[in-house]
């Protein structure tokens, strides 16, 4: 039924009609083409497609034709362009695009106002012949800035310039001056690395954030993922509109992404989303004398009771300073004939005025002064007020409930200091201290311990070892202090210790080592004697693990491995083997403390589980140096004289820096052998590799031939004894033993020979004496 269905839904379609019909010639091909015709359905028909709306944009194509570009990934690229401009509005006065191409040279295929439609365009990259030289980004970078985006080319001032650099190696001049000079200029950069680019490279040249403008893929068949997410960049939705964006205020969208701004009076918080009021008058930026009210950016200002707003909107004026008709009485008084004083008083003062025939005088009198009575019981300060008065405290003290009494106020107790360790109270001020030990800075706030070590200030002969103000004495290893709790004495740990020395013990301040009589060797555990002393090891590996190397390939680098391993004289105080893998990162496969024999070594390698992805060479060799060969995963101490071996295995370019580490890791003393496959850089090999380099260094083609690599490592790896310019049998070995044994018991008999023919030799002699007396 559901077939009959389908059958029912594609019918109508000519297509799949044909298709159908052909089904006697075969079931599995009409199966196969009844599928091919249903796939193409599935597609969206030619010109169906939305276009991107992402306003004007000028774009321009800078793409790397060097010679290591095959043709096979050229014509990858081409489709990469055409598909990224297929969803673009192409046109005059929308999206405009340029195209570029760089080797050695620069050489400008189209400007941004050669063509004008879709269809050209494609002609035009259609028409593209790779150059095939060498790699020259910084110049094609400058060429763009200078023309590609001139007004002559195309460019239109106030719109957007997008440049998309597509590489697959590092470039053969700088790029970081230039690319920020563009990116000054404006140019919004794209990098865009393929297989062999070089990462700080691709960095380098791209605009922040580097999440958004560097993209890395492990070949050209998989540039295209580089041009959805480019498109969703350039062409991205209204996301204002269109997503949940979360700001609290205002959303402003920009192409592919969106920011948040608040109304004025506030501040954008961390979040980049939420808002807060400006509260100026918290901030202190406003100029009120008393009260200063806030509103969201803005401010004015009131004054306390009993005080009125002055004009200027800022200062306040004490009401006892005036008086208001509403609030006047008149009083008259006669004092001689024809003369009268009529007063006008308000609550602050009185106005009298003496009347005859005409004003003769005036003059003010103040209120009644109620403080004057001597009953006010203020503990301070008492200041009459209309109708009675009022007590007031002086400063630093606060009035009490009772209106009467004054309490000083304690700035320690109410937190109101900023002193570090302690606060000592005043009557509304504050003075801060240093506990013992510590003394005051200069900011009368914070306190400095005193360290009477610096200063010299203590008779420790060796170790002064200072707390606050107070120091103790100590001494160095193999020292001891003695009673005066200032002056050392020496240890003779060879007397004191149970050190196991087989032959002699040799004191050093602080420790001591042993010795051997001439003609012996000190052995591994640094105490015993003997006639000979193995070579041993500490032997890192570092493998590729990136995606070029492929999962066959990379059985036959563990059989590699293994083929070195079974070279080596492995125990846990013979030669230790670690193994590390790294592709994009880097994982310790197992540390050189953590197998003791070579079947367990073996069998770990062919567990190790593929990584993939890319190379990160320089992360490797830092991962080494720092944890590798340390003495937590299992490296000897330095002082042990055990050589420390690094064997990298890589079979492309890295995408990382390896200058700096490969470097550092032969300073440190570690010799460095590199083995490349394929398309492994030989530049890079012989950077990694110790002097000589024709020793340390190994390459060869083919994955097949590297076990030929592990056959002859064993000549520089393995000890002197091992490299057959010149037979030297191990004298510690069972066969030397032997041989050494009958060789000096044929000594012996030779030596037992001649002993016995000189006893006869002697006797004779003496009786020739004896006969001659």
């Amino acid at each position: 039924m559901l077939c009959c269905v389908f059958q029912h839904h594609l019918s109508s379609d000519p297509v799949v009609v044909r298709v159908m019909k052909m089904s006697r010639l075969g079931g599995a091909l009409a199966f196969v083409l009844l599928n091919m015709a249903t796939l193409a359905l599935a597609r969206p028909k030619a010109g169906l497609e939305p276009k991107c709306k992402s306003g004007p944009v000028d774009l321009v194509f800078l793409i790397d034709s060097s010679r290591s570009v095959r043709p096979h990934e050229f014509e990858t690229m081409r489709k990469f362009m055409i598909n990224i401009l297929d969803t673009l509005d192409i046109g005059p006065n929308a999206t405009r695009v340029g195209v570029v191409q760089y080797s050695s040279q620069v050489r400008s295929e189209f400007s941004l106002n050669t063509h004008s439609t879709l269809a050209n365009m494609v002609d035009a990259i259609n028409g593209i012949v790779p150059l095939a030289q060498g790699t020259m980004t910084g110049l094609a970078i400058r060429y763009v800035m200078n023309h590609a985006f001139s007004m002559q080319e195309g460019d239109r001032p106030k719109v957007t310039n997008v440049a998309v650099i597509v590489t697959d190696g590092r470039p053969q001049d700088r790029v970081a001056e230039v690319a920020a000079e563009a990116r000054e200029k404006g140019i919004e950069i794209y990098a865009v690395g393929v297989a062999r680019a070089d990462m700080a490279s691709l960095r380098a040249m791209a605009s922040p954030p580097f999440e958004d403008h560097v993209f890395l893929v492990e070949s050209f068949d998989l540039i295209h993922q580089f041009g959805l997410q480019f498109q969703d960049k350039l062409c991205g939705l209204d996301l204002c509109v269109e997503s949940e964006h979360g700001c609290e205020h205002i959303c402003e969208s920009s192409p592919g992404s969106y920011h948040c701004l608040c109304l004025p009076g506030h501040t954008l918080n961390h979040d980049g989303k939420t808002c807060t009021a400006i509260d100026l008058c918290a901030e202190g930026k406003h100029n009120c004398e008393q009260i200063c009210v806030s509103s969201p950016g803005v401010f004015t200002c009131d004054c306390n009771e009993g005080f009125t707003l002055n004009d200027d909107k800022k200062t306040c004026t004490s009401r006892s300073h005036w008086c208001t008709n509403t609030h006047t009485h008149t009083h008259t008084h006669t004092f001689t004939s024809h003369q009268s004083i009529v007063s006008s008083c308000c609550y602050c003062q009185c106005v009298c005025i003496i009347h005859n025939e005409f004003i003769v005088n005036t003059w003010v009198a103040t209120v009644m002064n109620y403080c004057s009575f001597g009953n006010h019981t203020c503990d301070h300060e008492c200041v009459s007020v209309l109708k009675g008065f009022q007590c007031r405290c002086n400063d630093g003290y606060k009035l009490l409930d009772d209106g009467r009494s004054c309490r000083g106020r304690d700035l320690c107790a109410e937190g109101k200091h900023d002193c570090e360790q302690i606060c000592v109270s005043s009557p509304g001020v504050f003075t801060c201290d240093c506990n013992e030990g510590f003394t005051l800075n200069q900011d009368k706030k914070t306190c400095t311990p005193i360290d009477l070590c610096v200063e010299g200030k203590h008779d420790c002969e060796q170790i002064c070892v200072s707390a606050p103000g107070v120091f103790t004495c100590d001494c160095n290893k193999g020292f001891t202090l003695n009673k005066d709790k200032k002056t050392c004495t020496h240890l003779d740990l060879c007397n004191t210790l149970d050190h196991g020395c087989e032959h002699r013990c040799v004191s050093t301040p602080g420790s001591y080592y042993c010795m051997c009589p001439e003609g012996q060797l000190l052995q591994e555990d640094g105490k015993s004697c003997g006639t000979c002393k193995t070579a041993n090891i500490d032997l890192v590996l570092l493998i590729d693990g990136s995606k070029s190397v492929r999962p066959q390939n990379f059985e036959l680098v563990k059989k590699f491995v293994n083929q070195v391993v079974d070279t080596l004289d492995v125990s846990a105080h013979g030669t230790r083997v670690g193994l590390v893998q790294y592709s994009s990162r880097v994982r310790t496969e197992f540390p050189l403390n953590m197998y003791h024999t070579a079947d367990e070594i073996k069998a770990a390698v062919m567990k190790i589980e593929y990584m993939e992805k890319g190379t990160m060479t320089g992360l490797a060799l830092k991962h080494m140096l720092e944890n590798s060969f340390s003495e937590v995963e299992g490296a000897r101490p330095s002082a042990r004289n055990i050589p420390r071996i690094g064997l990298v295995f890589t079979d492309g370019r890295s995408q990382d820096d390896i200058t700096e580490y490969a470097k550092k890791a032969k300073e440190a003393g570690i010799t460095m052998y590199a083995v490349g496959v394929g398309k492994a850089v030989e530049d890079e090999l012989r950077e990694i590799a110790s002097e000589p380099v024709e020793k340390h260094f190994y390459y060869t083609t083919d994955f097949s031939a590297i076990s030929t690599i592990a056959e002859n490592l064993k000549l520089n790896v393995c000890p002197e004894e091992s490299q057959g310019e010149i037979e030297v049998k191990d004298p510690c070995a069972c066969e030397s033993l032997v041989e050494f044994q009958q060789a000096t018991m044929s000594s012996l008999e030779q030596l037992t020979q001649k002993l016995t023919a000189m006893s006869g030799r002697l006797e004779q002699l003496e009786n020739q004496l004896l006969t001659r007396k």
